[in-house]
Parts: C-alpha cells; sequence; structure tokens
C-alpha cells in the first residue's frame, strides 16, 4: 500500500488552482500595457490576498507573469511570449488579412479593429490607423474586453441564441460593475441600438466623443468567430452613416471569411 502524504493536493485541488491561475493570466492580458496591482487582482477575482500572492509567484517563477520593474505592478511574462509565436501560424487572423485591413482603414479614413471571441470576452487581433493614430483609443493587440463593452464584441453577440447572449450579458455586468457602476447604462444603451439595426454601433456610450461600427466575420456554420470594426471620433459617425459603413464592413467580412479555413479558430 502506498502511502500519500496528507500535503498532497487532490485532483479537485489541482484542477480550482489551475482555473485560477488561467484567471489570473486572463486579468493580466486585459491591462498589459500598465499591469496590475496584487489587491487590484484580488478584488476582481474575489479570491484571498494570499491565494493571489502564491498564484502569482508560481506564475512569475515560471515567466509567464512577470512584476513591473519600479512598480507594485504585475503583467504578462516573456513565456506567454514565447508560447504565443508557436501559436501564431495557426490562430493568428490579422497576420494572413493584415494588407486587406490596413487598406481598408485608409479607405474609411478611421482606426480598424480586427476582434476574436475568447469566451465572455474580446481579443483585439489586429489594429491600423487610417487616419493617423488616437490616443484615445487604448485598445492595443492583444487587449481583452467584455463582449458587451465593445462594438466589436456586441457584433459578435448578436448573432448567438437568445439564451447565450443572455448569460453573457450577465456576467459581462458583474464584471464591468465591478470597474464602475455606471458604465452599464451606456452599454445597454449600445445592445439596445445594436439590436434593432442588425449590426453593433455604439454611439459614444462607453467613451464620449469614440463611435463605432462593428459587423461579425462568420464561420460556414454562421457562428461568430470575429468581427471588423471601424472606430471613429468626434461626430463622423452617427446613427443616419452607419448602415453604409456597415455594409461595405460586411463585404470585407465577406471576402475574409474563407481565410478562417486556414486557421484553427
Amino acid at each position: 500500500m502506498q502511502f500519500v502524504p496528507e500535503t498532497t493536493p487532490t485532483r479537485p485541488d489541482v484542477t480550482r488552482s489551475l482555473h485560477r491561475a488561467v484567471g489570473l493570466l486572463r486579468l493580466l492580458a486585459s491591462h498589459a500595457r500598465i499591469g496590475w496591482r496584487l489587491s487590484d487582482l484580488a478584488k476582481h477575482t474575489e479570491l484571498d490576498p494570499a491565494t493571489v500572492h502564491r498564484l502569482l509567484t508560481s506564475l512569475c517563477d515560471t515567466g509567464l507573469a512577470t512584476r513591473v520593474p519600479g512598480s507594485k505592478h504585475y503583467t504578462l511574462g516573456p513565456l506567454a511570449f514565447e508560447l504565443g509565436l508557436a501559436a501564431t501560424p495557426y490562430f493568428d487572423l490579422g497576420r494572413l488579412a493584415h494588407a486587406r485591413l490596413a487598406a481598408l482603414a485608409t479607405e474609411l479614413n478611421g482606426t480598424l479593429f480586427l476582434k476574436t471571441r475568447s469566451g465572455l470576452e474580446s481579443v483585439c487581433l489586429a489594429r491600423h490607423d487610417g487616419a493617423g493614430l488616437v490616443p484615445s483609443l487604448m485598445l492595443d493587440v492583444g487587449g481583452r474586453r467584455p463582449l458587451c463593452l465593445t462594438a466589436g464584441g456586441v457584433a459578435m453577440l448578436l448573432p448567438l441564441p437568445p439564451a447565450e447572449q443572455t448569460r453573457i450579458e450577465v456576467e459581462n455586468q458583474r464584471t464591468i460593475d465591478q470597474q464602475d457602476t455606471t458604465r452599464w447604462t451606456g452599454v445597454s444603451q449600445m445592445l439596445v441600438r445594436s439590436r434593432q439595426l442588425g449590426f453593433a454601433l455604439n454611439l459614444g456610450d462607453v467613451a464620449r466623443g469614440i463611435c463605432a461600427v462593428s459587423v461579425a466575420i462568420l464561420t460556414d456554420g454562421q457562428a461568430p468567430i470575429a468581427s471588423l470594426t471601424l472606430a471613429l471620433t468626434g461626430t463622423a459617425l452617427t446613427q443616419a452613416t452607419a448602415p453604409d459603413l456597415a455594409a461595405r464592413l460586411r463585404l470585407e467580412a465577406s471576402a475574409m471569411a474563407p481565410l478562417l479555413m486556414q486557421l484553427r479558430l
């Protein structure tokens, strides 16, 4: 009979720790530029600070996370970058569509985002600034946001079954309220308008002065795997001009759909 020490973690404990660590990595990826304080990570994960510290220490030891020099903030580490390099050829739609996305951003004179869905979040695969860099548009490549918080995420939400949309909205609202309890009012306005129009339209609902129109990129089975978003500042985008822009984005989305066959999305 083999002796098993009492300190050996049980399988449920290992699985729970793994899920918690992955959750921390998702949060670290959502603000990779400035990182997260341990206390903020604990608040957003609703975990004990000691547990978060233990997980962060393990992630830093393996290189999946690192501490930003000269600060108390944590962000993704070098191993996360190295692993991503190996996966790039199989998942990076932005790489395949780089030239045509850059041309479209110039044609439409705005900032073009290509995003993909990752569970309850959208992830930015590519960004092209056709009208010059807009400092107020803070979403960089790799940035993550709750699906309901951006036009690109909403575009991928709309084709989903109603029950799944409701589930995602409930979870997203919980996440968004942790940062700002007033923000959901604007998100709700964007959701209602987008459902009426059949495409995502943000008219400064989330950030004043930043508007965006977005459509989904669908698989053959009509699953929303990615989205194309045109972001404009000021009054360049209105509800009257949005349908023509959405139609142009849909043409590009249809042209890009066959590229999905080359990837593992």
